[in-house]
Parts: C-alpha cells; structure tokens; sequence
C-alpha cells in the first residue's frame, strides 16, 4: 500500500493540471484572494450593524475615492494596483528636471561671461583665464551639458526601474499603468457601493446576490491586469529604416560579415521581419553568421533564422527575424519542444521525441498539414532555430524522412563512420534480391548497392529467376575515395561471377594492381571508345543467343524466345566501367573518339540491361550536365537516374544543386568534410541514393589491398564465341585459353 499512496497522488497531481475550460477558470478562481475579499465584502452589509454598516461605508467610500485619485495622478506609490509603469513616473519626473536643468542654462549662457578686467602693478591690463571662463565660453558647451544631463537621467530610470523589477517581479503584465476616471469608477466605485446596500432593505437572496458580484468583482480586479497601452506593446521596436542602417552599419560594412550586401523586400509586421539578402560579391549570401544579424538587430541568435531556398541562386537568400520573443532566461536550452516551439522557422511545426544516442541526440519534426513541407527543411535552419554550439553544426544534423510530414533529425557531437569501415566478403555475397553491402550508413545500418534486379515470375528451364542489370553513377573530386568504393565493387562481381570491364581515365594509374585481376582493362579514351563498342557487340549477340532459348512462365509452361537475361544460363553477367568519364569528354571534345564514346555508352545504357550489361560511370564533377548536351548525352543522363547513385565529397559546396533529374535530392545536403572532427581523414565517405530522393551518409568498406583479396575468387571472361568480338582478338583468346576449365564460363 505504501508504494501505491504516491502514485495515486501524483495522478491526481497530474489530473489537476491538465484541467481546461470551465474547470481550469473556477480552479483560478478559487485561488484567487481577490474572490474571498469580494466575498466578505458582499456578505458584511448584511451582518453588519446600522452604526457598524455606517462606518464601513464611509471608511469604503474614502479607500475608493483614494484609490481613484491616486490611480489618475502620477506618483511614487506605483504599488497600487491600476498605476502605471514605476519607471515611467520616473522619466517623466527626469524629463520635467531635465527641461528645468536647461531653463537655467540658457538664462546663465544669455549672461555676458566675462570677468571684469584686472589691473596690474605696472597699470596695465592683465588678461585673466580662468577654468570657470574656459568652461563657460567653451563652443560646445550646451552639448555637453545636455548629453551629461540625458545619461545621469537613463541611469536613475534604469537604477529604479531594476529596484522595482526585484520588489515587483511580474510588474510587467501591466498592474501598473494609469488609469481614465471612467476606468477607476468601475474599477473602485464597487468598493463603495457594496457597503451601501446594506442600508437597502431587502430578500435574503438580493443579499446573496450582492455577495455574489462583489466576489466577481473582486476577482475581476485582482486578476486582470490589463497592459498600459496595447497598441503600443504590439508595435515593432522600431521601423524599417532602422533595421536597414543597422545592416549596412553591422554586415554590410567592409569588416562585416557580408561586405557590401543589401537588404531588399523587407516586410516587417508585429512579431517578424523578413527579407532577402543580395550579395554583390563573389561571396554566397547564406555566408552572413547568425550572430552577427543577432547582434546588429538585438535579438537572441535563436530568432534569426537565414536559409536558400532550391529556386534562388547563391547570390541571395531568405532571412526572417523573430523580434517578439521570450525572454532568453525564461527558456531551458535544453527543453528542445519548447524552444523550438517559440523560435520555430516553421510555423506550426512541432518537435517531439527527444531522446540520447549513442553519438548524441535524436528528434523528431512535425511539419504542419499547410504550409511548410519536409522537402523544405533545411539542417541549417534547425541549428540556428536551436542555437546549436559548434563552428560546422550543419555537419552534425542528419535528416531521415519518415512520411509526408515526419522527419527525423539526428545529432551526432562525433561522426560514427570516422572509425572507418573494414573490408567483409560475406558482405560482398549477392542476396537474393540483387543487393551487396558495400559498407555502413550514418545510422549504423548497412549501406547497401544493387548489381541485379531480379524478377522471380519469369525463369530459365534452369529454374533461376530472370534479372536486369542495373547501372550506376558516382561523382566526387580527387581524393574522395571514389576508388575505395569502386574496388569494393570489383570485389564483390568477382566474388558472384561477374565479368568486369573497366576504362581508367588516368592512364591506368588509379588501378595498377588490378592490371591483371580484371577481364579487361583499358589506358586511354580511344580505348574507352572501342570498350563501348564492344560491349554493343555483346549485347547484340546475347541478344541474338536468347530469342533461341526457351523459358518457364509463372505457371510453369515452356516457351520459346526468351527476352531476358538469367545469370548463368548460359552468360554472367557484365558490368562495364567508365571512370574519369568527363575527362574522357572535356579533355578535348571535338577530338575523334568524343560522339563515339557517347553513343556507345548510352547504348549500352538503353539497350544492355536485358543482356545483362551495367554500365557505371564515375565523374568528378557532380554534375550530369558535364556529359555534353547532344541526343547521346541526354540518354546517359536518363539511363544513370534509374539506379545506384553515390556522391562523394567534392570541391563545389553546392553538391546537391545537380542536374540529376528524378533523382535529385530531395532534401538539401550538406557538404562532406575533408577531414573528421578527430583529425582523420574522410576518404570513403560519400552520399547513398536510397532508391528514392532521400540521400543518406555513408562510408565505403576499406582494404589496403583490394586486388589481392579479389584472387581468391577465380576470374570470370567471355566464353569462346564472344571472345572474338573483342577488338583484340587474339588476347582475347588467350585469356579464355587460359582460364581454368573448373570456372564458371
């Protein structure tokens, strides 16, 4: 029983502050000592006796007419409910001394100041120049005088208007204001009008009744403290103008955060100001620090929220100021729902489900039915939102999308990938949906990548599932790791029996050691060129082989002409490898192997799938408008959407504005660091496309020597026939000549 008693009362703890309604009012209420003093009021005339009842009205009548009096004339008894603000008597009283202190000036400054002159022994004049004669003919003295005045005058109201907030803690929910004679006899005439219906003979309920406004009454006055003026109190601090001068004073000075910078379309209302930033330099415009708007326009860093939508260009961004705020100190920083909840870049948005990682913290966001989507939520207006610490805060928001209105946001103080990846070959191992891990996520899940798709409806007279190849494109500059990933590849279609070409854009120097673990591997674009053609060739003859074959439907029956591929039955599958892809392009686009090249490739893109040939193409550039602009192109752009995309860290920090059509992020991405918090290095890590528009943080798995592990796997060629196809053909034989007979043809 001892351990129930605490529950039940916190439950009814709990009920009570949950009450709304009429229940929460009669709740106030019945709180209230306003309602109890009314109450006793009311029912006094009634128990009162005549010279008693006479007293009390006279003594009632006089506290009300005081009351009135001092609630309409200015004074030091701003304790009274219905006054106005304490220091706003003060100035008042500053300003009347002030005029009076300058009066006296000027009648002393009409005044000759000069002193009468002095006579020497020698009988002659002697000049005389005093400290009182240089003060008072000094040119600027009533500047002075005023300036030296006004400051001793602020900090007496700043001096008693602290004293008063320390004595009168919540003086600013307005008990204070002065009050019209019409206002002050509602609000004090009842105090002499309830003693007075005593003398009024009447029913015992015309005495409940009395009784019964004269506690509403009484908790009416009590209660309601009304502002001094609302009008005022929901005004902006100040004009537009003045927002604009503090910009151009602040930021846009030559040591400013964003020299030379504007402010147009500066909208300004009760509690925000928008506008849009214009820089007139070579600088992006989301580049101006959040602390120093927050500083020119004195509001905590949390209400200036400066983010780019997708639609403008860098030169200009969006900046919203919250300017009715709370007061900093009345806010838990670590509360995230209710700091959110005031300083929101969203309206109506919501953030729920704060939890503590392994890594840091997670949350969820709410978007509203109306209004702002999650394909406008930017990491960068949650960090200042939450006036998160750290110089690269951005870096340490990870959003995942959950639904149409839910997305999750992941704090992360320390990257869980800067550990690195190591290398494992099960992982390598196809599944039977066509997948492989190529490494590990951000979430610690694993980081997946297609090589086939399969579709189990349609099946060789082997009995294995058809399959399309699928494609695949990269992008990242030097040193990204780009080449981690793409071995990890090489491993893992050795590993399921997989045929690879590959075209080093570098001369062959970025896969030396692989010179003799690939089925063929090209040095230069004139041998990307024929590598294209070749696998056309291929694809033709495949092609040609399975409209011979026969093929098992979903029900079981046998055709004739199959139009698929099956892995094995009787070809492997290929993938075809381009890197450096836009060097091969860019290097010299009018040189003979340029319109070739493109044509193969997007040949193989649109017309190899069902032989079983991918194509994956690596750029530096993360853009696809790089490929060039003819028929050829376009179709390379289309074919590399449909399938595997990665996105490694490049020298451009606008690496999610890409011409990648149906696949182009969704959410805007943050620009991968070249080196961890800790000091290490980032190579490997790189943007996963997740089959839709959501891109997650990954790192490839890594092995200081990929080509040796690949050699435990045998090496997959072309069978005999098609081996003639290739350009060189006598190599080409030889290689197949050479293959053990025990692997797979």
């Amino acid at each position: 029983m001892a351990k129930t008693t605490p529950a039940q009362t916190a439950a009814k703890d709990d009920t009570k502050q949950e009450l709304t309604g009429f229940r929460a009012r009669a709740a106030e209420l019945q709180r209230s000592p306003g309602l109890y003093a009314g109450a006793a009021l009311g029912f006094a005339p009634g128990v009162l006796s005549e010279g008693q009842l006479l007293a009390a009205a006279l003594g009632a009548g006089g506290v009300a007419a005081g009351w009135a009096a001092l609630g309409m004339v200015p004074g030091p008894w701003r304790w009274l409910p219905g006054q106005g603000e304490p220091w706003e008597w003060t100035c008042r009283s500053s300003r009347r001394g002030y005029r009076r202190t300058l009066r006296r000036m000027r009648r002393r400054l009409a005044h000759d100041p000069s002193l009468p002159p002095v006579v020497g022994a020698d009988g002659l004049l002697v000049p005389v120049v005093s400290i009182a004669e240089g003060w008072y003919g000094h040119e600027q003295r009533p500047a002075l005088v005023r300036e030296a005045t006004a400051e001793a005058r602020r900090a007496r109201c700043e001096m008693l208007r602290a004293a008063w907030q320390r004595v009168l803690p919540d003086w600013e929910r307005g008990w204070w204001r002065r009050y019209t004679v019409t206002e002050m006899a509602l609000r004090a005439g009842p105090l002499a009008v309830i003693p007075a219906t005593g003398f009024a003979d009447g029913p015992w309920w015309a005495h409940l009744a009395v009784a019964s406004a004269a506690a509403g009454w009484g908790a009416q006055v009590w209660h309601r403290p009304d502002p001094a003026n609302p009008a005022e109190a929901k005004a902006p601090r100040a004009s537009a103008d003045w927002y604009l001068g503090r910009w151009a004073e602040w930021i846009a000075c030559e040591r400013g955060s964003l020299p030379a910078s504007k402010l147009v379309s500066v909208h300004l209302d009760e509690d925000k100001l928008s506008a849009v930033i214009v820089s007139t330099t070579a600088r992006p415009a989301v580049a101006v620090d959040q602390d120093a708007v927050s500083i020119a326009f004195d509001v905590p860093p949390r209400a200036v929220n400066i983010y780019r939508p997708d639609d403008m260009p860098a030169g200009r961004a969006k900046l919203t100021v919250r300017l009715r705020t709370a007061q900093t100190s009345e806010l838990d920083p670590e509360d995230l729902p209710a700091v959110w909840q005031e300083y929101t870049p969203y309206n109506g948005s919501r953030l729920y489900d704060v939890e503590a990682t392994e890594f840091g913290r997670r949350f969820k966001l709410l978007m509203p039915r109306r209004g702002a989507s999650v394909a406008e939520v930017q990491p960068r207006s949650i960090a200042q939102a939450l006036d998160m610490e750290g110089v690269d805060t951005v870096s340490r928001l990870h959003l995942r999308v959950l639904d149409a209105r839910r997305i999750e946001v992941n704090e992360m103080s320390s990257n869980p990938l800067q550990d690195g990846v190591p290398l494992d070959l099960d992982a390598l191992v196809m599944d039977d949906q066509g997948y492989i891990t190529v490494g590990k996520d951000i979430y610690s899940n694993p980081a997946k990548w297609r090589l086939l798709k399969f579709d189990p409806t349609r099946r060789g007279l082997s009995g294995r599932p058809s399959a399309s190849a699928v494609h695949a494109f990269g992008s990242g500059t030097t040193g990204a790791g780009k080449t981690s990933l793409e071995e990890d590849l090489q491993i893992a279609q050795r590993a399921n029996e997989f045929i690879s070409w590959l075209a080093d854009g570098k001369g062959g120097a970025g896969y030396a050691p692989w010179l003799g673990d690939l089925d063929w591997l090209v040095k230069s674009a004139f041998g990307a060129m024929l590598m294209g053609q070749a696998a056309n060739q291929v694809s033709e003859y495949r092609y040609a082989e399975q409209m011979k074959m026969q093929w098992l439907d979903a029900e079981g029956f046998t055709e004739q002409g199959r139009a698929f591929f099956v892995p094995g039955d009787p070809f492997a599958p290929m993938v075809v490898t381009w890197d450096e892809f836009n060097e091969m392009i860019l290097k010299d686009p009018q040189a003979d192997h340029v319109k070739p090249l493109l044509r193969s490739v997007s040949s193989v893109g649109r017309l190899s799938r069902a032989a079983g040939i991918a194509a994956r193409v690596w750029v530096q550039i993360p853009n696809l408008d790089s490929l060039g602009s003819d028929s050829s192109a376009n179709a390379i752009r289309d074919m590399l959407q449909s399938g595997n995309i990665a996105l490694f860290r490049t020298a451009r920090s606008d690496v999610d504005i890409m011409s990648l059509g149906s696949r182009t992020p969704e959410f805007r991405l943050a620009p991968l660091p070249e080196r961890f918090p800790d000091g290490s290095e980032t190579g490997g890590l790189f943007y996963l496309a997740d089959g839709k528009a959501q891109y997650i943080q990954s790192r490839a798995m890594f092995h200081t020597n990929p080509a040796r592990v690949s050699r435990q796997f045998p090496l997959q060629t072309l069978t005999a026939p098609l081996a003639v196809l290739h350009p060189d053909a006598a190599f080409r034989q030889s290689v197949w000549m050479a293959v053990p007979k025990s692997a797979p043809q």
